[in-house]
C-alpha cells in the first residue's frame, strides 16, 4: 500500500429480501493491493462492539485504526482492511437514535449477529479469497462474535480459515460477566436483549465452546487475548476465562498469546493507536508462528 492512497468501498455482503441496512462492510484496498502476486499478503477484518445493539458503535469505528496502520510499517504487508456491519438487538431506549419495532436490522437476538458476521466473511472469501490469510479482530461484544465463529449454521458452507484471532476487550462467558457484576441490573439486561434464551448462554460463551466441534479459533496459527486494566466495563476475569479456554486448544503452548492494552473501553478503538498497536503486535505474532512473513499455506 506504500504512496498508494486507500479507497473505501461500503459493499453490500446479503442480497434478497432479508437483507437490511446493516447487512454491509467497510472495505479499504489500494489498487496494487488486489493484484494477485499479493496474495499472501493478510487481510484484517474488524468486528465492531457496541453490546450487540448500539447504533453509534458500526463499521466506521475501525477507522481510526485503519488510518494508523496505513502508514505504518506494516502497510506493505497489508493486502486491505474491512469492517463488519451486522444487525443489531433492540434498543429503544437510546436516547438519539431508539430502535423501531419495525425497523428489521435492529430487532434480532443470537445467533442472528453471528450469522451476518459469518455472511460477511463468506463474502469477503468469495470477492478476495481471504482463506488462510487474515486476522480477525473484534473488541468487546466483536471479540465475543470473533471467537464464537464457527460452521454450525452455514448450511454446508464452511468459513474462511482466520490465521489469527484477536479478541480484544471481549465478553467471553455470558454467565460470568452478569455475576461479576450483580450490583448492576443493567448488566443482565444487557445480554438478556442480546440472548434472551438463557438456555443458549452457554452455547454463546465462548469460553465454554465445545473443543470437538471446531470452532474457528481452535485451529487459527495465532489466539490473541487482550485487555486493558483500565477498562471500566468489562472485568479482566472474563480475558482469563478465554485464555484457560484456549490454553486447551492443541499447540496452544505455542499459539496462545495475552497482550496487555491500555486505556479506558472506548478508548481503544477512538483513539486509532490503541487497536492498531494491538492489531501490529498480533500480526508480529503470527509472522513468528509462521517463521516469516509469508502467511500463505
Amino acid at each position: 500500500m506504500a504512496g498508494c492512497p486507500l479507497i473505501l468501498r461500503r459493499e453490500i455482503y446479503l442480497q434478497g429480501p432479508d437483507a437490511t441496512d446493516l447487512n454491509t462492510i467497510d472495505v479499504w484496498t489500494s489498487e496494487t493491493s488486489l493484484a494477485p502476486h499479493i496474495a499472501d499478503k493478510i487481510w484484517v477484518v474488524y468486528i465492531h462492539g457496541g453490546a450487540w445493539r448500539d447504533p453509534n458503535v458500526d463499521s466506521r469505528s475501525f477507522a481510526p485504526a485503519v488510518e494508523v496502520l496505513s502508514n505504518s510499517s506494516l502497510r506493505d504487508s497489508i493486502a486491505g482492511f474491512a469492517s463488519v456491519n451486522y444487525r443489531l438487538s433492540p434498543y429503544p431506549s437510546h436516547t438519539t437514535d431508539p430502535s423501531s419495532p419495525d425497523d428489521k436490522s435492529r430487532n434480532v437476538h443470537y445467533p442472528a449477529h453471528l450469522m451476518d458476521v459469518s455472511r460477511a466473511l463468506l463474502y469477503l472469501d468469495e470477492k478476495y479469497r481471504i482463506q488462510n490469510r487474515y486476522l480477525v479482530a473484534g473488541h468487546s461484544a466483536g471479540a465475543c462474535l470473533a471467537f464464537e465463529l464457527n460452521d454450525w449454521f452455514l448450511s454446508g458452507n464452511s468459513l474462511p480459515q482466520p490465521a489469527c484471532i484477536l479478541g480484544v476487550s471481549g465478553i467471553y462467558d455470558l454467565e460470568a460477566f452478569i455475576d461479576a457484576h450483580s450490583e448492576i441490573p443493567a448488566y443482565r439486561a444487557l445480554i438478556e436483549n442480546a440472548f434472551p434464551e438463557k438456555s443458549l448462554w452457554e452455547e454463546a460463551s465462548p469460553n465454554k465452546s465445545d473443543l470437538s466441534k471446531t470452532a474457528k479459533w481452535q485451529t487459527a496459527r495465532a489466539i490473541i487475548v487482550s485487555h486493558s486494566d483500565e477498562d471500566e466495563l468489562v472485568e479482566k476475569a472474563q480475558a482469563s476465562h478465554m485464555l484457560r479456554r484456549a490454553r486447551m486448544a492443541p499447540s496452544a503452548d505455542e499459539k496462545v498469546h495475552f497482550l496487555p492494552a491500555n486505556g479506558a473501553h472506548d478508548e481503544i478503538w477512538e483513539s486509532g493507536n490503541i487497536l492498531a498497536g494491538l492489531i501490529t503486535k498480533s500480526i508480529e505474532i503470527l509472522w513468528s508462528s509462521s517463521k516469516g512473513r509469508s502467511i500463505a499455506t
